[in-house]
């Protein structure tokens, strides 16, 4: 068909090439001499495209096709590294084979390939706006991007098709072929000439039937013992055995154990691991579940070794070991409960959601895959999110099998916005993530950096910054900015491949409403997380906690400080997100505060305190004579003294034992040396009156900061209280209320780690243990409705062990 011609340079000139990524200005001496060709409207052609020759020999540096594009013959750009002739197509495509290596191709509509479609090496792209309809298509490391479905066979060895259909050359080559190019280790590179010269040949390169993988053409299932199994495992790594399933080889009963071979690519309707037939299932091959593979035996289910790829709709299993060598693709969900299983893939891994109940997920890094926490709250949040509530129980949160069985889709839809409002983007800049001090608030999770500014602000050139929202994600290089028009509309901004801000063409349209959404769902999240966060605190009794560290004459600076440390504390009780990512983000950090934020308020008050001046911080990691300086700023503060220490020290770290020393000085004070226990693993150190220690407890309870005042116990004292402890662990009620005198002393040893620590932890476990064991069912259902009345004396002490085991579940317990 007929054609015009425009020279390069004239055609940079105009936006006819707008869409191609290449840098023509490379080209500067050749602009004047290539040529690119143009065809208007839908266009027909019979004869064979050699891209690369066109742009060597023809000088045509590109085609551009303003319609439709029949091509009855192959497309093939034969080069993998330099130039090529590219091919720009505002219609569809269709073609007999295409292979796209460095050219730009770039067809707007959809792609229609009578045999097959290779894009081989990664200095080139094909662009694909609609569907592509082939028997085949392979990528080998190409920037491939088809924005529509993909009706075709896939081939992929790697990431860049989500569970492709195959990955082994000899799986789609017909044997001839694979004998002629295969290599010693079955590989074959996509963009080898030999193999492009049979596709423009139109040479049968491929096994029939590929794009129907069926359950016909499965290998008949053999049930075999260990020693058939264990030739095809040995060779294979695993982390807690010699090979998958070696325990097998140490069993006693080895020899009667039966394993289900399938010995080639099989294709399942499901597969219920609940088989006590066989202790395991191995495919020497891929394995394909159109439905579930479930198990509800979580303590010891047939076990599962795929010697290849592995897909499914959903798998949710547990208490067996699943072995993958090749990668993973779950359309739903992918769940593993108990940890008497583990689940181990070597490749990639795709699945919208992942979720594990103490459960032991081994992936490599490069999976890609979050693993959800079942227990973690904050997963837990997640989980609501994209899991429908019918698969769990609310209250007790734990999972019914009987809905996973019943095939029903286990996702919430996705919903698909179709635009941005003003009030979208008002509602995120209004989250309650921003402290009173703050007007911006960024999120990093996942990759995302989402950025929320609420603006006002005057930046150095005088002007007013304006509101924005900016979503970037690192390894995908999504970089997007959304902001308010003078039209009182929601505009984006997205990054060009000069790192400059540019509108968003309106071909990214769907990309800029999905990514706003994924900001959203974040914010949305972080709001959550914040909002279980935040506490109401008793203003009253946290001033009259920190007026017990007033040490001073000079009421003035003392009370400065102290609002300061009030007002700390309150800042973290009222706007959790704000203190530890915005406010104190560095000491935030240092507390592990965005893993652990529960005891915020608690490392707030401690925080406070230290800046203040009133509590020092020495850690465990360095000798004590490295922080001298803060031992004795605290010393001086409280007693007006400075200690010399002893010559162990200079290897030696704080302990409790110098503590004790210490105290042993500081006695005829009345003055204790404290360490805030807080479960952290630093001694954080404070000074008070003895006398006032059971205030500061009951003060510093609540903010999950336990005060231990280490003194040494006194051996008769200590034997005797031992005597009386020993007592008490029968549980016998006259006894129990006889030693209510006692409490005092026994909680000073337990709790203050004094004398025999490990006895005093031992002893309270025991107490505890058969103090439930007197109280029968009343302690068993000890706070539910309607449980039996318990003895009112063993009501007694077990509230007192339980304090102290919710106590020392949130302390370091020094055992000498």
């Amino acid at each position: 068909m007929s054609f015009k011609t425009m020279p390069l340079r004239q055609a940079l000139e105009t936006d006819l090439l707008d869409a191609l990524s290449t840098d023509y200005d490379l080209f500067d001496e050749y602009l004047d001499t290539l040529e690119i060709r143009i065809y208007d409207g839908d266009t027909v052609l019979n004869e064979f495209l050699d891209l690369h020759d066109l742009y060597t020999e023809q000088n045509i540096a590109g085609i551009v096709v303003n319609g439709n594009l029949r091509v009855h013959a192959p497309i093939i750009d034969f080069e993998l590294d330099t130039y090529s002739c590219f091919l720009l197509v505002s219609g569809s495509l269709d073609c007999t084979r295409l292979a796209a290596g460095c050219a730009e191709i770039i067809v707007e509509g959809n792609l229609t390939v009578a045999d097959v479609m290779v894009a081989y090496y990664n200095h080139g792209t094909i662009e694909i706006g609609g569907d592509l309809h082939a028997t085949l298509l392979i990528i080998d490391d190409h920037g491939a991007s088809i924005k529509g479905k993909i009706d075709a066979a896939t081939f992929c060895r790697g990431w860049q098709i989500p569970a492709a259909d195959y990955s082994s050359w000899k799986s789609i080559l017909l044997p001839e072929v694979a004998a002629q190019l295969l290599d010693e280790d079955h590989y074959l590179f996509a963009g080898d000439v030999r193999f492009l010269k049979l596709l423009q040949d139109g040479t049968p390169i491929f096994k029939p039937g590929l794009r129907h993988i069926s359950a016909n053409n499965n290998p008949a299932p053999q049930v075999v013992g260990f020693d058939s199994i264990k030739p095809l495992l040995q060779h294979l790594p695993a982390r807690y055995e010699d090979y998958p399933m070696a325990l097998a080889e140490k069993m006693p009963e080895r020899d009667e154990l039966k394993f289900l071979l399938f010995d080639g690519t099989t294709v399942l309707e499901s597969l219920d691991l609940d088989d006590p037939a066989y202790f395991g299932i191995v495919v020497a091959g891929d394995l394909i579940v159109n439905g579930n593979i479930l198990n509800e035996n979580t303590d010891g289910a047939c076990s599962l070794v795929v010697l290849g790829n592995l897909k499914a709709k959903n798998i949710i299993v547990g208490g067996q070991l699943i072995y993958v060598t090749g990668y993973v693709a779950v359309q739903e969900l992918l769940m593993g409960i108990y940890n008497h299983g583990e689940f181990t893939s070597h490749s990639y891994v795709w699945a919208p959601v992942v979720i594990a109940d103490d459960y032991r997920f081994q992936f490599e890094d490069f999976a890609g895959v979050k693993v959800l926490d079942f227990n973690g709250d904050d997963d837990k949040e997640i989980i609501k999110e994209k899991v429908i509530d019918e698969l769990f129980d609310q209250e007790e949160w734990f999972l019914y099998y009987s809905v996973a069985r019943e095939g029903i889709p286990l996702l919430k839809p996705i919903v698909q916005r179709s635009v941005i409002t003003l009030q979208d983007f008002s509602r995120l800049l209004n989250a309650p993530l921003f402290g009173p001090d703050h007007t911006r608030v960024a999120i990093n999770e996942d990759g995302w950096h989402i950025a929320l500014n609420r603006g006002g602000e005057i930046d150095e050139d005088g002007e007013q910054v304006p509101s924005s929202i900016t979503a970037i994600h690192t390894d995908d290089e999504k970089n997007f900015f959304y902001y308010i028009r003078e039209d009182n509309t929601v505009g984006a901004l997205v990054e060009d491949e000069d790192e400059n801000w540019v509108s968003a063409p309106a071909d990214m349209e769907d990309e800029v409403l999905k990514v706003f959404s994924i900001a959203e769902n974040y914010v949305n999240r972080k709001i959550t997380w914040n909002n279980k966060l935040k506490k109401t605190i008793d203003k009253d009794k946290l001033w009259q906690l920190i007026w017990m560290f007033r040490n001073t004459p000079d009421e003035t600076v003392f009370q400065g400080l102290a609002i300061a440390v009030f007002n700390r504390v309150l800042y973290a009780a009222e706007y959790p997100y704000a203190y530890i990512f915005t406010r104190y983000p560095e000491e935030s950090e240092h507390r592990g505060l965005a893993d652990s934020p529960y005891w915020l308020t608690g490392a707030a008050l401690l925080d406070g305190l230290i800046t203040a001046g009133w509590a020092g911080e020495i850690t465990r990691s360095v000798p004590l004579s490295e922080s001298i300086d803060d031992l004795n700023s605290v010393l001086d503060y409280y007693w007006g003294v400075n200690i010399q220490l002893h010559e162990r020290f200079v290897k030696d770290p704080i302990d409790k034992l110098f503590m004790c020393g210490l105290n042993g000085m500081l006695m005829d004070r009345g003055g204790a040396l404290l360490r805030l226990d807080a479960g952290v693993g630093s001694f954080i150190i404070a000074g008070m009156h003895v006398k006032d220690l059971d205030i500061l407890n009951e003060l510093m309870h609540p903010f999950g900061v336990f005060p231990k005042y280490f003194t040494d116990a006194d051996e008769e004292e200590e034997a005797a209280l031992k005597k009386i402890a020993e007592a008490l662990k029968k549980a016998e009620i006259v006894a129990l209320h006889a030693a209510r005198i006692h409490q005092a002393q026994l909680w000073d040893y337990v709790y203050n780690e004094r004398g025999d620590v490990k006895y005093w932890q031992e002893w309270i476990d025991d107490l505890k243990y058969q103090l439930e064991l007197k109280g029968g069912t009343a302690a068993l259902f000890r706070g539910e409705e309607d449980a039996p009345l318990m003895e009112p004396e063993l009501d007694h002490w077990l509230s007192w062990c339980e304090k102290y085991e919710a106590i020392s579940e949130e302390c370091n317990i020094i055992l000498e």
